[in-house]
């Protein structure tokens, strides 16, 4: 009997440990309660916001106090953000919560602090998470962030950069979760990443110029040294001969060992920015300059030829973008932020010798035509377009537009998930992914 009692006396013991844990830690001697008015126990895909806000009121002793934080942490996003809001003349404090992207059960913590940031009260609820099905849907954890730029890596990670001074973002399920990359350093603002060869990355920043990572990004390395001024970065490509090409404000520098030294490469370019720098089949190598004019190099960059104005090209003479496919066939867009009521894309099989029109379209409102970001991907074309958005084609004589319903976003950043989701950055809205 002893024994039995002994064990009885342990699990209530147990099971009162349960309860108060599970209420949180609150400060039984402060009188402050967080008491939830509205949007425990919701059901939604994952991603979305909640239809009802989460409501609380906050009382001590009975009484509603006003001028309290509450903090609302959401489960599996790493504490991405933690919203802060503070409590009315009423008590109450409300917020809007997107789940993330993890199906089944998630969880909101609700924290109570005072002025001085000491917790008083805090409160679970919860919510469920049901899978994405098909269409477009909202990534988890980065919903409302400004996104720069998508792109997938030879593993199939994808990493995104943002508008602001923050870690690069990373998805291992092919866009449906994104968390902090914190073995790279959130003091920089990044401009541009790309992959090289398996487990390679390049980062490119606007504060201290470009990284590189050997091992999928665990360790980091700054190969800037030897280009004038990293920091005014314009635009790099890593093309498929293995050269880094790096431009920035005074020039274009070019490295055939990864970073480790660097060339010169400004030779009879006009001062400033030049940007989408490209490399044909046979080595010659195509950027356009800030003067928007298309540049050819048939010696590694050591001099540059314009194609544009100097030999009476007026097409060559206002370029918005340029992209080079394994086939070595030229893609060319135009004009360069000019206020035609057109954009076009002109396509070349003779390394720039002739240009055949294979796609024009009007601007929408009054934005510039501009048209970016002409790719290749698991056999089709991609290009973005300002005002419209992000346009698909196999052959260049049918198209789809992919991301109509983001198009007043202007131009989207885009990538191809590694199970074939079409993944696009939202200049204000996060990043989105499309479920076929």
């Amino acid at each position: 009997m002893k024994k039995l009692s002994y064990l009885l006396l342990v699990l209530i013991a147990f099971c009162f440990g349960c309860k108060k844990d599970k209420k949180g830690s609150q400060d039984n001697n402060s009188g402050f309660n967080i008491q939830v008015i509205q949007g425990n126990n919701q059901t939604d895909t994952i991603g979305n916001l909640l239809k009802d806000s989460i409501r609380i009121r906050v009382t001590s002793n009975g009484n509603p106090v006003s001028n309290y934080i509450v903090q609302f942490k959401r489960s599996n996003c790493q504490d991405v953000t933690i919203a802060e809001k503070t409590t009315s003349s009423d008590g109450q404090a409300s917020f809007g919560w997107y789940l993330s992207g993890t199906t089944g059960g998630q969880w909101l913590n609700i924290i109570l602090l005072n002025n001085s940031l000491n917790k008083k009260d805090s409160v679970l609820i919860n919510a469920t998470g049901i899978a994405a099905t098909h269409g477009w849907h909202r990534s988890g954890c980065v919903q409302n962030f400004e996104v720069n730029g998508v792109s997938t890596l030879s593993t199939g990670r994808l990493l995104s950069s943002l508008n602001t001074v923050d870690y690069p973002y990373y998805s291992d399920d092919n866009a449906i979760s994104w968390y902090p990359l914190k073995t790279f350093s959130n003091s920089h603002f990044i401009d541009k990443i790309i992959s090289g060869a398996p487990n390679e990355i390049f980062i490119a920043t606007e504060d201290e110029g470009l990284f590189y990572s050997k091992d999928n990004g665990q360790t980091w390395a700054n190969i800037s040294g030897g280009i004038a001024d990293a920091t005014g970065f314009a635009d790099f490509a890593y093309t498929q001969s293995g050269k880094l090409i790096y431009t920035d404000n005074s020039g274009v520098y070019i490295s055939s060992d990864k970073g480790a030294t660097w060339m010169d490469a400004s030779g009879g370019l006009p001062v400033g920015q030049s940007y989408n720098p490209c490399e044909q089949l046979n080595g010659d190598l195509y950027i356009i300059g800030s003067d928007a004019e298309l540049y050819k190099s048939t010696d590694n960059g050591n001099t540059w030829a314009n194609l544009g104005s100097s030999k009476g090209n007026i097409l060559l003479a206002s370029v918005e973008s340029l992209f080079i496919d394994a086939n070595g066939d030229m893609y060319l867009a135009n004009p360069h932020n000019g206020p035609a009521t057109q954009g076009s894309i002109y396509k070349s099989t003779d390394q720039a010798k002739t240009w055949t029109s294979i796609f024009t379209k009007s601007e929408v409102g009054s934005s510039y035509p501009n048209i970016t970001q002409i790719s290749k991907m698991n056999g089709s074309y991609y290009f973005s377009f300002a005002g419209r958005g992000v346009y698909q084609t196999a052959n260049f004589s049918s198209y789809t537009n992919l991301a109509t319903q983001f198009a007043a976003d202007g131009l989207l950043s885009y990538t191809a998930a590694k199970n074939s989701n079409f993944v696009v950055g939202s200049p204000g809205f996060g990043i989105f992914y499309y479920v076929p």
